[in-house]
């Protein structure tokens, strides 16, 4: 009886573990076909950037809110690790308040520290952002339930 007790435990905490797998990815997904289905065009840089925050959406995925409520989402390569469970990301820029594509970096920083270079930048309406966080929302992968005050202070 024990062994079948844990067979099933085992096959169900495989299944969790792969649908949960399975959101992230379709969420990646997503968001690669938000960004062709609104045709979103790629910038090289942001100026003026003094006072920011950040949505963490996944890996390699990252909404940059500016303080004057414009917003971007930059993009990290595929080797991007840990920066869905970030409690605190930080721009690592080269030239003070300008953020480069292909230089500079968003690292996640506190309990662990990993650093991603930026591959893309899109320039976002806040419908677009509403709608990016309206499907983060509703996907629900493994790391939403984690607090993310960007989130939370939204205005729209």
């Amino acid at each position: 009886m024990k062994k079948y007790v844990k067979a099933i435990l085992a096959i169900a905490t495989t299944s969790t573990f792969l649908v949960g797998c399975s959101n992230i990815n379709n969420y990646e997904h997503d968001i690669n076909n938000f960004i062709a289905d609104q045709n979103l065009s790629a910038i090289e840089r942001i100026d003026s950037l003094l006072a920011y925050d950040f949505i963490v959406f996944n890996n390699q995925h990252i909404a940059l809110i500016k303080q004057n409520n414009k917003s971007y989402l930059l993009t990290t390569p595929d080797n991007c690790q840990n920066m869905n469970f970030a409690n605190k990301v930080i721009l690592l820029s080269t030239d003070k308040g300008v953020v480069h594509v292909n230089s500079d970096k968003v690292a996640r920083v506190g309990d662990k520290y990993t650093e991603c270079t930026i591959t893309g930048i899109y320039k976002l309406y806040s419908v677009q952002l509403q709608e990016l966080v309206h499907m983060y929302r509703h996907q629900k992968p493994m790391q939403s339930g984690r607090s993310n005050a960007a989130l939370s202070n939204l205005k729209y």
